[in-house]
């Protein structure tokens, strides 16, 4: 397997999505824990039609606009777009739209395919917002128990 810098992938990944292209990558981290984790494999397409709160998003961020992350869309105030990995508790924000590159579709782990555009994954991605900061406080309650077996 070959591994490629990430700031080298993905000027090609931007492109393709503005080309109105799905892409693949593999996820990197643990931000987006308990529903993505690293190594698995998301799909990505390009974002249409205006993100909902609960689409994970792939944005361009940074001071220079040079890091990029999959974090999950928590509140929209007129055209400012907040965000927000699963397992932290910082929102990031505000970003304008043309800094929101793309929108998970598929997240493949071992095997398992989670749909994040319909369906139950989604319905769990806005529950998890919705139970904010209890679902990130529960979540390190489970890391640790795990971490002490």
């Amino acid at each position: 397997m070959m591994k490629v810098c990430a700031l080298d992938l993905m000027p090609i990944i931007c492109s393709a999505l503005k080309r109105g292209q799905c892409v693949r990558m593999t996820v990197t981290g643990g931000s987006m824990r308990p529903f993505m984790q690293g190594g698995g494999i998301v799909e990505l397409e390009p974002i249409g039609s205006k993100p909902l709160v609960g689409d994970v998003l792939l944005v361009r961020t940074g001071s220079g606009r040079d890091r990029y992350v999959l974090h999950r869309l928590v509140r929209v105030e007129g055209e400012n777009l907040f965000i927000r990995g699963d397992a932290q508790e910082r929102c990031e924000g505000p970003f304008a739209r043309p800094e929101v590159l793309g929108r998970v579709v598929m997240y493949r782990l071992n095997g398992r395919i989670r749909r994040f555009d319909s369906g139950l994954w989604h319905l769990l991605g806005r529950a998890w917002i919705a139970c904010f900061p209890l679902s990130v406080w529960l979540l390190r309650i489970a890391v640790t128990i795990r971490g002490a077996q």
